[in-house]
């Protein structure tokens, strides 16, 4: 089974998340009176100290947490959660697995007349070596194991997993989700009022099925782009 998946990412809501990113900041190097250092701490640490706490979304999983997911498989079955705040990134990833896990358990059934002989779906994202490298340590850090292999960051794209993005663009370069879609004539994912960049403004205002109905077409539009990238019309096709 190909398994087309998405993630979105938050900074750590751990209650010493905001101090230690306090603690990772400096001044400018070209400042170097201590008046100007003090002025420095005094107008502008707090909005460093912001910046560097929201960068812990994008650190692959150190900090970061993972507050939504989407997978679709190639005949259309869908699922998205975004957790609301109370709800623990375990949950999540544990609710991700079951998920998963009757989506396999369905299709062994349905191919070898009542026998099980489930196995592992071959994981495909856009920036996968991101989205599977956050996963992966995410599930690590709370201890969640997964009813499926999840490839590790040393994992090879094209055998291991799949990757939208590196079959595009090759390796050492990079493209968008958005400029793919626009360039294959696929709807983008961006055009619904959101965006990564927004979704943790979101998750603080309660608009968790807003960013569901995000991350749901991410996961859709790769599914597209991948199709097209392996020589297909549609995905649902």
């Amino acid at each position: 089974m190909q398994l087309i998946f998405d993630i979105e990412t938050i900074p750590s809501q751990h209650p010493d998340a905001k101090a230690q990113a306090r603690a990772s900041i400096k001044p400018p190097g070209t400042l170097k009176k201590p008046e100007s250092i003090a002025a420095w701490w005094a107008t502008e640490a707090d909005a460093a100290t912001e910046e560097a706490y929201r960068r812990q979304s994008l650190d692959g999983g150190l900090a970061g947490e993972i507050v939504s997911i989407a997978a679709v498989t190639g005949d259309g079955r869908e699922w998205v959660h975004c957790r609301p705040q109370g709800e623990s990134e375990a949950a999540l990833l544990t609710a991700f697995g079951e998920q998963v896990s009757r989506w396999i358990d369905d299709d062994a059934r349905a191919v070898a007349d009542g026998f099980n002989y489930a196995q592992d779906p071959y994981l495909i994202a856009h920036n996968a070596a991101f989205d599977l490298g956050f996963l992966w340590r995410r599930c690590i850090v709370n201890s969640v194991r997964l009813p499926f292999k999840v490839p590790a960051p040393s994992a090879h794209a094209g055998k291991d997993y799949g990757d939208t993005m590196l079959t595009w663009a090759g390796y050492g370069n990079r493209v968008s989700l958005d400029a793919l879609c626009r360039a294959l004539d696929i709807p983008s994912p961006k055009d619904g009022g959101i965006d990564g960049a927004g979704v943790f403004d979101a998750w603080q205002a309660g608009r968790c099925e807003e960013i569901a109905a995000y991350n749901l077409r991410d996961a859709v539009a790769t599914a597209e782009v991948w199709h097209r990238l392996n020589g297909g019309g549609t995905w649902q096709d």
